[in-house]
C-alpha cells in the first residue's frame, strides 16, 4: 500500500485517474509498535477505531481515543505512538492534492485550495467524539470511509462530493474558529532529520549536524527538540534501529554485521538499544 524513503517521505500507491487510499494501521504491528516520524505530500484523515494513540504533528501532541478524527496537511512530519499496551487502530484516507483542485488555474483551486495549503491553523486539526459541534464532521468523515469501501456504481461521484463538503467545513473552520495555529516545521529541523536518514550508516555529530544546516549547535538541539519531540541522538538511535529491522527479517547477516551496517561501532551496542526500544534482543526478533 505505501513505503517510507529514505528521506522519511511516505510514498502512497494509488490509481492516477481517482489518486486517494485507504489503509487500515494497527500500532502493535509495525516493527517498533508505533508509527516513526515520515510525512507525505497527500492530505490526510484519519479515524480512531479503537485502542488510544498520541500523534505528534507541528511541535503539538494530540491525544486521540477511539471515535476521534484528526486531519494533517500535506507535507507535515509526524509521528504516531500508543499510550498503553493495547494501542490503537485506525483508518486513514490519504489524498493527491490535485484532487481538490479540479484542474489547474481552477477557481476552485485559486480561491478554495491554495490560500489554506499552508495555512497555520490548517497544518493539523483534531476532531474530538466527545465536543457536540465536531461530531457532525467525525460522521461526514466516516460516511466517505464507507463510500470508499462499498465501492458502488458511482462512489468516486458520491466520495468526490462527500471530500469537497468535508474540506469546506475545514475551511469555514479556519476562518471562522479560534482554532490554536501551529508554528510551520522548521525547514531546519527537516534538514537534519533528511541528513540523519542519509548518513545513519556514518558517525554523526552535533557538530556535523549544525555545519549542514549553518547554525549553531545550541540551536540545532533546541530547534529539533521543538518540533520532533526527541533530541537528536536518540533519534539516530531510532533511525538506526528502523534501519534494521528488514535486515533482521529478511537477510542472513549476523547481529553484527547489521550492527555496522546500521552506523553503531558495535554488536553490543546495537543489542543493548535495540532491546530497550523494541523490548527483546535482536536474535529474539529475527526468530520471532
Amino acid at each position: 500500500m505505501f513505503y517510507v524513503d529514505q528521506n522519511q517521505k511516505a510514498n502512497f500507491t494509488m490509481p492516477y485517474e481517482f489518486p486517494l487510499a485507504v489503509h487500515e494501521s494497527y500500532l502493535k504491528d509495525k516493527p517498533l509498535g508505533f508509527n516513526d516520524w515520515h510525512w507525505h505530500e497527500e492530505i490526510q484523515f484519519s479515524y480512531i477505531l479503537s485502542g488510544e494513540m498520541i500523534l505528534s504533528c507541528m511541535s503539538k501532541d494530540f491525544l486521540l481515543t477511539a471515535g476521534d478524527g484528526i486531519f494533517i496537511n500535506s507535507n507535515c512530519a509526524h509521528m504516531s505512538r500508543p499510550t498503553g499496551p493495547e494501542s490503537a487502530r485506525y483508518l486513514s484516507v490519504n489524498i493527491q492534492p490535485s484532487l481538490l483542485t479540479l484542474f489547474h488555474g481552477s477557481v476552485v483551486e485559486q480561491k478554495y485550495f491554495l490560500p489554506y495549503a499552508n495555512h497555520p491553523k490548517l497544518q493539523v486539526i483534531a476532531f474530538s467524539a466527545k465536543q457536540p459541534e465536531q461530531k457532525q464532521f467525525i460522521e461526514d468523515l466516516i460516511q466517505m470511509f464507507r463510500l470508499i469501501d462499498r465501492a458502488e456504481f458511482g462512489y468516486e461521484l458520491e466520495t468526490y462530493g462527500q471530500l469537497f463538503h468535508i474540506w469546506k467545513q475545514l475551511l469555514i473552520m479556519a476562518r471562522t474558529t479560534s482554532l490554536p495555529g501551529v508554528r510551520l516545521e522548521r525547514q531546519e529541523a527537516h534538514a537534519m532529520m533528511q541528513y540523519i536518514q542519509e548518513h545513519y550508516m556514518e558517525p554523526i555529530r552535533l557538530e556535523d549536524l549544525a555545519r549542514h544546516v549553518h547554525l549553531s549547535k545550541g540551536e540545532c538541539s533546541r530547534i529539533f527538540k521543538a518540533t520532533y519531540h526527541t533530541s537528536i541522538m536518540a533519534h539516530v538511535i531510532d533511525c538506526r534501529i528502523s534501519k534494521s529491522i528488514p535486515l533482521l527479517s529478511g537477510t542472513s547477516l549476523s547481529v553484527g554485521e547489521i550492527a555496522l551496517q546500521c552506523g553503531f561501532n558495535s554488536a553490543s551496542y546495537f543489542t543493548k538499544a535495540f532491546r530497550e526500544k523494541v523490548g527483546i534482543a535482536p536474535l529474539q526478533y529475527r526468530k520471532k
